[in-house]
């Protein structure tokens, strides 16, 4: 009887392994149009000069603050005779307060008026040239006397609104590195826009959904 081989077992062959997918090619940034950038800068600025509300008017929006800080006020226009610094405590309307900050009389706390309307009291930042009581002393007095009034005569009780500017609002806020506002105004009359001694200005960029969108730059 003849014998047969055994066969040999057959290394399986693999078929070959399919190629990677295609690497996504990075997007490039969409090509921006110095003219629509320029356009859109125009649009975005025009609607803050417009929302700006004016100071010596009661603010229809509200800004309520979340954290303890403070807030710098100038005393006239640019803040060329300095600025007044209140705290502000969390649950405060800051539009609220700035407007009843320079709704007040100037020199008022001598018949108690100027009083911060918010927890706390009086505050005692920003109060140089006044005496224990909160009034106002007489070297303050004289100096202010200099101070340019844009809307009043001098035989007039004074607001301190008036000596900002003939229009002054309020554009919104700058909030600095230690976390305090400072006031972006805008002039409506003299189509000014500043913030304590210097002007703001702002730019414009593309947000992901492709939409302009503002920058502050205040610097």
């Amino acid at each position: 009887m003849a014998v047969v081989p055994k066969s040999e077992p057959q290394e399986a062959v693999l078929p070959p392994l399919p190629p990677p997918p295609p690497q996504p090619k990075p997007q490039s940034k969409p090509t921006i149009d110095p003219k629509e950038r320029d356009a859109a800068k125009k649009e975005l600025g025009n609607y803050r000069r417009v929302t700006a509300w004016p100071i010596h008017r009661w603010p229809l929006e509200k800004r309520p603050v979340q954290a303890r800080t403070r807030v710098h006020l100038p005393r006239t226009y640019r803040a060329r005779h300095g600025s007044d610094v209140r705290t502000v405590w969390p649950g405060t309307d800051l539009n609220q307060f700035v407007h009843r900050h320079y709704a007040e009389t100037v020199g008022g706390e001598r018949e108690g008026e100027g009083r911060d309307d918010v927890k706390g009291g009086k505050g005692k930042e920003g109060r140089e040239g006044k005496d224990k009581e909160g009034r106002e002393s007489e070297k303050e007095k004289r100096l202010r006397e200099e101070w340019p009034n844009y809307v009043a005569g001098e035989a007039v009780l004074a607001k301190r609104h008036e000596y900002l500017g003939p229009d002054p609002r309020v554009a919104g806020y700058w909030v600095d590195a230690d976390g305090e506002y400072h006031i972006k105004w805008y002039d409506a009359f003299l189509k000014d826009h500043w913030v304590d001694n210097r002007e703001w200005e702002f730019d414009v960029r593309l947000n992901a959904r492709g939409e302009w969108v503002d920058v502050d730059d205040v610097d």
